[in-house]
C-alpha cells in the first residue's frame, strides 16, 4: 500500500503564511489551504498569490451568503445582512484597492471583512443549534480564508 504524501508548500506560500496567519496562530492551516488549492499552489509572484487568495476568500464568502439565504431567525438574518453589507462588500473593495496598488486600503478592507465574519461567528455561537449548523462552519472557513488573504497581502 502506498503512503500518502503531503504536498510541500512553495517558498512563496511558506513566506506568506508567516504574516497575519502566523500572528493569528493559523500558519499551518494557511500553508495547508494554500498548498491544496491549485491556483494558489502554482502562483509565481506575491501579487498573484495575494490576488488568488483574495479571490478564494471571496468565493467562500459568496457561497456562505447563498447558504445563509433569506432566513427568518434573527441571528441568521443579522448574519445575512452582515455578509451582504460588510463581508462580501469589504472583499470587493479590497480587491479594487489591491488592483490599484493601494495596500493600506486593501489591508483595511480585509480587516473590516474579517471583523464582520468574526461578528457572525459570535452571533452564531450563542445558540448550540446554530453553532452546529453548516453556516457556522462555512463562516469560520470564510474568516480563515480572509486571514490567509491578509497574510499573502502582507508581502506586497
Amino acid at each position: 500500500m502506498k503512503g500518502k504524501t503531503c504536498p510541500f508548500p512553495s517558498l512563496l506560500i511558506s513566506k506568506a503564511c508567516k504574516g497575519t496567519a502566523s500572528i493569528s496562530s493559523q500558519e499551518q492551516a494557511c500553508i495547508e489551504s494554500l498548498t491544496s488549492n491549485r491556483h494558489t499552489a502554482y502562483a509565481s509572484t506575491v501579487f498573484e498569490l495575494a490576488k488568488v487568495a483574495l479571490n478564494l476568500a471571496m468565493e467562500k464568502a459568496e457561497c456562505t451568503m447563498i447558504l445563509i439565504g433569506s432566513p427568518k431567525k434573527p441571528c441568521l438574518k443579522s448574519c445575512a445582512e452582515n455578509y451582504k453589507d460588510s463581508v462580501v462588500e469589504g472583499l470587493k473593495k479590497a480587491e479594487w484597492s489591491m488592483a490599484k496598488g493601494d495596500l493600506d486600503a486593501t489591508d483595511d478592507e480585509l480587516s473590516l471583512a474579517r471583523d464582520a465574519a468574526d461578528y457572525c461567528h459570535m452571533v452564531l455561537s450563542v445558540d448550540p443549534d446554530d453553532a452546529r449548523s453548516p453556516v457556522f462552519s462555512a463562516n469560520r472557513d470564510v474568516y480563515n480564508h480572509i486571514t490567509y488573504a491578509m497574510s499573502a497581502a502582507d508581502l506586497l
